[in-house]
């Protein structure tokens, strides 16, 4: 065969061969902000062995990332200790002291989670992550309760329960009346993201 002869069958070849083909761009991660007008945590502990007292936290902000592959989300979440209410004033007091939450020099509970798998919010699951309490980090465990609608977190709150030992995160007073175990249950629903928007700041 003649050189040009080749070249054009060569060239020929080459444009009846496939392209390549290109993987997906993956898609980007979607973003949604816990609405602080529809969230609270509620928490609740022992006094004397005996009684139990409980209280909530009124502003909570933060983000749910859904991963790429839909599979999986990210979340964050800020809690106000300021935000803290309870019954009895003197008790919202001490609970805001330097005593307990100490919610003057720590102003933010934060709990951070990752790769969570997105089932849990249908079907209800645990949901492992970390507590930011009082400046000092230790792990958290929660149990998500099964979603009563088709689209947790807009078409109905999100909602989770654990328990942590206080001793873990430097809450050593008063352990002869006040029990170590604090129950907490977290409750939020989501909207469209605020792009400005940095839980904990």
């Amino acid at each position: 065969m003649l050189p040009w002869a080749a070249f054009g069958v060569g060239c020929v070849l080459a444009m009846a061969a496939p392209s390549p083909v290109r993987a997906a761009a993956p898609t980007a991660a979607l973003i949604s902000d816990i609405d602080p007008s529809r969230a609270h945590t509620e928490f609740s502990l022992r006094v004397a062995w005996v009684r139990r007292i409980s209280g909530r936290f009124d502003f909570i902000q933060g983000q749910v990332r859904q991963h790429a592959d839909r599979q999986h989300f990210d979340v964050d979440i800020a809690i106000a200790a300021q935000s803290l209410s309870m019954d009895n004033p003197d008790h919202a007091a001490w609970a805001r002291s330097e005593e307990f939450f100490d919610a003057e020099r720590h102003p933010w509970v934060r709990f951070r989670a990752r790769d969570v798998p997105m089932h849990i919010l249908h079907t209800g699951g645990r949901l492992i992550g970390w507590l930011t309490l009082r400046g000092q980090e230790g792990a958290a465990d929660f149990e998500i309760t099964p979603s009563t609608c088709p689209d947790p977190g807009f078409g109905c709150a999100v909602e989770a329960e654990g328990e942590i030992s206080r001793s873990h995160f430097g809450l050593n007073a008063r352990r002869w009346v006040v029990s170590d175990k604090v129950q907490l249950k977290l409750s939020f629903s989501l909207r469209d993201a605020d792009s400005a928007s940095d839980p904990g700041h």
